[in-house]
C-alpha cells in the first residue's frame, strides 16, 4: 500500500485530488503497519486519516470515539459515501452481542464504532479476539490522560483492548494536547514507540478576541447585529442558554438553544433549525458542536470564561472550518477571573475527599462490597449543610470521587437556588423600604447577579432579613412575579450512580501518583486560563506556549495585537455626545478600562 493508492481512494470517496497538511504523513505511516499519533487542529481532517487507512487495509477498522454524537456523524459520512459501517449502541444482551458480530463477521463491514465503556465487558473483548481486526482508531484520544482537560475513565479500558489484540496497529487522533498528555496517551495506550505527527495548533483564519466587560448582556446585544452569518454562543448553564436565546429572539435575532436536558427530539428540532441557517444564534453548553458537521459557522462567542484553554481553543475552532475568517469573542469580566482563582483555592485535600466518600456511603446505608447499580437522589444544598462544606469544594469532591471511577456525577443545572437582579436602582427606590435594603444587601455580596444568575445562600439571608427560611423563599418568589428578580429555586435532581461496589477502608485510599495528577492537571489548567485572559501578549502565542509548540510571530489580528492603547480623546467624547456609555466605548475601541480613564 502506497500514498498513490490512498489518494485513488480518496478521490473515489471523497472526491478530492489530494491530501492537506500532515494528512499525507499520517496515511502513509498508518497503511505501513506503524503505530501513529496525529494532533491536527480542529477542522484539519482527522477522520480521513483513520478512513482511508481503513479502507485499504483488508480486515476491519474498530473506531473508539467518546460521543455517540460524534460516532453518529462519521457512522453515517460513511454510509452516505457507499462504505459499510457499523454502529453499536445502546445496552446488548449476550444474544443480540452474538448477533451483532455475525452480522460483522460475515457482513463485509469496514468500520465498526465504539464506546469505550463497551470494551469493559469480557464477552465483547472475547469476540473481538476471534475477528479479523486489521486497524484500531482511537479518536478524541486526549480522553484517555489523566492530566487532560477531558479525561473519560472509561477511556482506560482501551488498555484491555490492547493486550486482547496486541499486533494490531494503533492509529490515535486528537485535536490538541499539552506535552505532558501527549506523553501521558502514549504510556496509556501503550504505543511508546508511535510515530508522532503534530500540526501546528494555530489558525490564521479565526480572528481572536477577549474583551473585558461589566455588562455582557449589553455588549451582546449591541454585537450580534455586527456579525455575519451563523454562530455559536457558548455559556456554562441550561437556564442560560434558554435565556439568552429568549432574549435574542426577543430583539430580532432568531436564536435556538441546546444542552443536556433536552429531548432528542427537541435537540434534533434546534440543530436542524441551525444547520438550516433559520436561526442565527446557536445558544449551547460546552457538548455542542461535537460531531455537528457545519463548516460554514462564521463565528463563536463565549459568554462564560471556559475553565480551560483546550475547552476554549476546541470550541473557537467551530468557527472557519470552511477556510473563511471567522471572528471569536470570550466576553469576561471580574467575576469571571474570581471564579477561576476560587476554583484553585478549593482543590481537594486526599484524605478529605476518601473522608467524605464514607461518611456519604454511610449515610446512605451502602456496606463495604455492595452499591453497584445503585443510585442515590440528592440536594446540593443539603448535602453541603450535611457535611458543612462549601458547594464549589462539595462538588471538586464529588468529581474527583467520579475520576476515581467509583461513581457517575448526574447533575442538574438547577440544583441549587439562583438570582438574578433584572431592574434598576431606581426601580428599587420606589419599593417598601425592606425590599429595597434586601435587594441592596443582595447587589453588595453578589454584584455579578446584575449581570447573571448566581447562587443565593438562603439560610443567610432569610437570618440577615430575621424571616424563616420558608417565609424569605416566599418573598423572593413575591419579587419574581413582580418582575424586581428571578428567582429559580432548588430543584433536587441531582443523583450519584455507584458504578463500582463500595471498596473497603484499605482498598480506597487514592494513589499519591493519581491525586496528585488531579490537583496538579486542575490547578495547571485553571492557571492557563487566567494567564490567557490577563495576558497582554499574542493570544495566539499564549496558546502556542499552553501546548508546548514553538512560539510563532504575533498574529497580528487578535485583541491583544491590535490594543488601541489611550485613544485619541476627542473620539472618546464624539463617542460619549452620541450616547455611548464607557463600557461601550472601552469595548470598542479594543482598550482597557484604566487606559480610558487616563
Amino acid at each position: 500500500m502506497t500514498i498513490n493508492d490512498a489518494k485513488k481512494v480518496l478521490k473515489q470517496y471523497w472526491g478530492y485530488d489530494d491530501f492537506r497538511g500532515l494528512q499525507a504523513d499520517i496515511i502513509r505511516t498508518a497503511v505501513s503497519g506503524v503505530n501513529t499519533v496525529g494532533l491536527l487542529p480542529t477542522g484539519g481532517g482527522k477522520s480521513i486519516c483513520y478512513q482511508i487507512p481503513g479502507l485499504l487495509y483488508p480486515g476491519l477498522t474498530i473506531v473508539i470515539s467518546p460521543l455517540v454524537a460524534l460516532m453518529e456523524d462519521q457512522h453515517n459520512g460513511l454510509v452516505d459515501r457507499g462504505i459499510k459501517s457499523y454502529h453499536f449502541k445502546g445496552s446488548y444482551t449476550p444474544r443480540k452481542l452474538d448477533e451483532a458480530f455475525r452480522n460483522l463477521r460475515y457482513g463485509n463491514y469496514k468500520f465498526a464504532f465504539f464506546a469505550p465503556e463497551r470494551i469493559s465487558n469480557p464477552l465483547f473483548l472475547e469476540y473481538l479476539s476471534h475477528a479479523d481486526i486489521s486497524l484500531l482508531a482511537i479518536d478524541e484520544a486526549h480522553c484517555i490522560s489523566q492530566w487532560g482537560f477531558d479525561f473519560r475513565p472509561s477511556y482506560l479500558n482501551v488498555k484491555l483492548l490492547r493486550e486482547t489484540l496486541p499486533e494490531v496497529p494503533v492509529i490515535a487522533l486528537t485535536a490538541s494536547a499539552t506535552t505532558r498528555v501527549k506523553r501521558d496517551m502514549l504510556e496509556q495506550l501503550m504505543i511508546a514507540d508511535a510515530e508522532v505527527f503534530e500540526g501546528s495548533i494555530r489558525r490564521p483564519n479565526l480572528l481572536l478576541q477577549a474583551r473585558f466587560t461589566p455588562n455582557k448582556e449589553r455588549q451582546l446585544l449591541r454585537l450580534i447585529p455586527t456579525l455575519p452569518g451563523t454562530g455559536i454562543i457558548y455559556a456554562k448553564t441550561r437556564r442560560t442558554c434558554e435565556k439568552l436565546a429568549q432574549l435574542l429572539s426577543e430583539e430580532g435575532h432568531p436564536s435556538s438553544y441546546y444542552h443536556a436536558g433536552l429531548e432528542d427530539d427537541q435537540k434534533s428540532a434546534h440543530s436542524k433549525a441551525w444547520l438550516n441557517n433559520q436561526v442565527k444564534a446557536m445558544v449551547a453548553t460546552t457538548a455542542f458542536g461535537m460531531g455537528i458537521d457545519k463548516g460554514d459557522v462564521k463565528w463563536v462567542i463565549h459568554w462564560d470564561a471556559p475553565d480551560t484553554l483546550e475547552g476554549y481553543y476546541q470550541e473557537v475552532g467551530r468557527a472557519g472550518r470552511d477556510g473563511s475568517v471567522s471572528t471569536t469573542y470570550l466576553l469576561f469580566h471580574q467575576y469571571d477571573i474570581a471564579r477561576l482563582r476560587k476554583a484553585i483555592e478549593e482543590l481537594p485535600d486526599v484524605r478529605a475527599v476518601e473522608s467524605f466518600y464514607n461518611k456519604f456511603c454511610s449515610r446512605e446505608q451502602i456496606a463495604y462490597g455492595s452499591g453497584e447499580g445503585h443510585k442515590v437522589s440528592f440536594s446540593i444544598l443539603e448535602l453541603a449543610k450535611k457535611h458543612q462544606l462549601p458547594i464549589a469544594q462539595l462538588l471538586s469532591y464529588i468529581r474527583l470521587i467520579q475520576h476515581r471511577g467509583l461513581w457517575q456525577f448526574i447533575e442538574s443545572e438547577r440544583s441549587v437556588p439562583k438570582i438574578k437582579l433584572t431592574s434598576q436602582l431606581h426601580v428599587w427606590e420606589r419599593l417598601p423600604s425592606k425590599d429595597y435594603e434586601l435587594l441592596i444587601a443582595m447587589y453588595r455580596l453578589y454584584p455579578h447577579a446584575a449581570d447573571d444568575f448566581v447562587r443565593i445562600d438562603l439560610a443567610r439571608f432569610a437570618g440577615m432579613m430575621q424571616q424563616t427560611k420558608a417565609d424569605f423563599e416566599k418573598r423572593l418568589e413575591l419579587l419574581h412575579e413582580k418582575g424586581i428578580l428571578e428567582y429559580a429555586p432548588e430543584q433536587s435532581a441531582s443523583a450519584l450512580l455507584f458504578t463500582q461496589p463500595r471498596p473497603g477502608a484499605k482498598a480506597l485510599k487514592f494513589p499519591a501518583k493519581f491525586i496528585d495528577a488531579w490537583v496538579k492537571s486542575k490547578e495547571e489548567r485553571t492557571e492557563g486560563m487566567l494567564t490567557f485572559l490577563e495576558s497582554e501578549s499574542c493570544l495566539f502565542q499564549e496558546i502556542e506556549m499552553y501546548f508546548g509548540q514553538v512560539k510563532g510571530t504575533p498574529c497580528g489580528t487578535c485583541s491583544n495585537c491590535t490594543r488601541n492603547h489611550y485613544p485619541d480623546q476627542a473620539q472618546v467624547e464624539r463617542m460619549q455626545k452620541e450616547g455611548a456609555t464607557l463600557d461601550d466605548i472601552w469595548f470598542d475601541l479594543n482598550c482597557s478600562p484604566d487606559e480610558l480613564k487616563s
